[in-house]
């Protein structure tokens, strides 16, 4: 059977109809999507968690999440699902502080941020930064902020930033975006770096306000 096959045929049962306990339900959907990579295993785990009460639920799989996006080639449909419903809406906030912001916070209160440059939770705090386009300005803005004081989160940071720009739910503020940019240290020709300087500059907030404006950049 292919992956899309086993994610078709087994992906609702487990989700909806496997073990009794619910945290180890989601743990064992998350070992079908390690086997399949499949997304369609998350449209269904992402439906349980979201409508579940159990705190231990959700915690199970953000948990579950954390341990994934620390991979250093995390399962492309995972990123994907956090880019389009875990980080979009009213999700967004909780979502993004229980996979990184809570870390960020904590490391940044105890003066521990260097902490954040290599290892496990350094790639986790990549991968999602580079995600977090569409989460609420107000949410990130101190943990971009946190990542800018280290040189190896610096690429993710801009990333995250163009994300927050071309991302038809992305939200930044033009100058706080533009005072965050000149804090990093990038080659003068990193991808998107001199136009997205230009459109903040012009206080541009997204790409679908005005598409002409990031072409003319």
């Amino acid at each position: 059977m292919s992956n899309d096959d086993v994610a078709f045929g087994c992906a609702y049962e487990m989700v909806f109809e496997g073990p009794a306990d619910p945290v180890r339900r989601v743990r064992t959907a998350l070992g079908l999507l390690d086997l399949t990579g499949e997304f369609e295993v998350l449209t269904h785990v992402n439906e349980y968690v979201r409508d579940h009460h159990d705190p231990a639920v959700i915690d199970a799989f953000r948990a579950g999440c954390r341990t994934r996006l620390e991979a250093a080639d995390p399962i492309e449909n995972l990123r994907l699902s956090l880019r389009t419903y875990w980080f979009v809406g009213d999700t967004s906030a909780a979502a993004f502080a229980a996979l990184i912001g809570d870390d960020v916070r904590r490391l940044a209160a105890n003066g521990l941020l260097p902490r954040l440059a290599h290892g496990p939770l350094h790639r986790r705090a990549r991968h999602v930064l580079e995600d977090s386009g569409a989460v609420r300005w107000a949410d990130k803005h101190d943990i971009l902020q946190a990542a800018a004081t280290v040189a190896e989160l610096h690429p993710a940071v801009l990333h995250g930033l163009l994300a927050g720009y071309h991302e038809v739910y992305g939200d930044l503020q033009p100058a706080e975006a533009l005072t965050l940019l000149e804090r990093l240290r990038l080659p003068a020709g990193a991808d998107g770096l001199a136009r997205l300087r230009t459109v903040l500059r012009e206080g541009a907030k997204n790409h679908y306000d005005d598409p002409a404006l990031w072409r003319a950049s």
